[in-house]
């Protein structure tokens, strides 16, 4: 059997950069088990890579909180070691007395989660920043920006295993049990041979199956609310002829359940549309075309420059959410579990959107409960 002080659970860009933190703020034997041959196999691959402002979230929500201080993280952490990003802004679009309410709250709720630099344009000043864009009304948020994602998590994990971090990719978790003098995990790697490891210590950051690790070792996910619900997210791309025709990231008003299909910029000026929200009963990666139709619609109001052959397949992504259908907001749930007779457990459940924005702040709070 393996000896380990901490075990994390996942390599996705959220426990990716708790490596990388706990790693170089304490001498400890850790080990990184990600089931995928690769780091961020799943939703930290198949998202739109925005560096988030923090105006959606309710006032002092995690999210709110880790939304507005990664932010901030993220731009210090991309400039001090050559990481590729832009701070590109976005504009919330409305169009309408109803979408114009929707923006002047979210504006308010900004000014509450302390983003900064927030403003309303009226139709001329949009005009003057975006002119091949059409609405009456937009909020402005200058610090909301783009990042390589891949770069940033071949950061984290290069700069894990520097400090020492094992990572055992194509391990998957098959057994995990609570022992008198900690956890026992036993993970099987791609042959199906399997190996036990002793731990005092495990961070359950495993995503979409974040619930299952739960409820593996004995937490009721249902009674606790930890039931994590898939909500796919397609996206559609931009022809290239459009590529460098906004330098904005532009939004529709958010529905009660996701940010809206909206504009997806990317490094190199080109442009994607996504993602819509799905809820979904497996994971599933494939887009339907038959989408194209609505995200056409969706946007043309705000794109008027699109036509519906402008748009292409491009890719989809599951986000790991605790809301589902109906819902009210769900914050994420990130807790030592020592009051549910789980002491040294810390899970990480329903890191949906902001959590690549919030990963390095989560990663603070996660070492400072250890």
């Amino acid at each position: 059997m393996e000896q380990a002080d901490i075990v994390i659970i996942g390599a996705g860009i959220v426990g990716l950069a708790i490596a990388r933190e706990i790693s170089r703020t304490r001498t400890a034997e850790i080990i990184l088990i990600e089931q995928h041959p690769y780091f961020g196999a799943e939703t930290s691959s198949r998202n739109s890579e925005v560096i988030h402002a923090g105006m959606y979230y309710p006032y002092d929500s995690l999210k709110a909180q880790f939304c507005v201080r990664g932010n901030r993280l993220l731009y210090e952490l991309c400039e001090q070691n050559q990481l590729p990003y832009k701070k590109t802004g976005k504009m919330i679009v409305a169009s309408g007395p109803e979408e114009t309410a929707k923006v002047e709250a979210l504006f308010q709720q900004g000014n509450e989660n302390g983003v900064p630099g927030l403003s309303m344009l009226n139709a001329r000043q949009i005009n003057e920043l975006e002119p091949a864009i059409r609405a009456q009304c937009a909020l402005l948020s200058p610090e909301t920006g783009l990042l390589d994602a891949h770069r940033l998590m071949q950061f984290y994990e290069a700069q894990a295993i520097a400090n020492g971090v094992l990572i055992a990719y194509q391990n998957k978790v098959v057994d995990f049990r609570k022992q008198t003098d900690g956890y026992k995990i036993k993970v099987a790697d791609e042959s199906g041979e399997t190996l036990e490891i002793l731990s005092p210590v495990i961070i359950n950051s495993a995503g979409l199956n974040s619930d299952k690790i739960a409820a593996l070792v004995g937490i009721d996910i249902d009674r606790f609310h930890y039931k994590i619900h898939y909500c796919k997210g397609e996206y559609f791309n931009i022809a290239n002829r459009h590529a460098g025709k906004i330098k904005h990231l532009i939004y529709p008003v958010p529905t009660s359940y996701s940010l809206g299909i909206h504009t997806r910029l990317r490094l190199d000026g080109t442009l994607a549309l996504g993602p819509n929200a799905i809820y979904i009963d497996e994971i599933d990666y494939k887009v339907d075309l038959r989408n194209q139709a609505e995200f056409y619609k969706s946007v043309k109001e705000f794109l008027p420059f699109l036509e519906y052959n402008d748009l292409t397949p491009e890719m989809a992504g599951v986000r790991s959410k605790l809301q589902g259908p109906g819902d009210e907001f769900r914050d994420f749930v990130i807790r030592d579990e020592s009051d549910k007779g789980f002491p040294g457990l810390i899970n990480l459940i329903g890191i949906d959107s902001p959590g690549l924005t919030s990963a390095p702040a989560i990663a603070e709070l996660v070492a400072d409960l250890l």
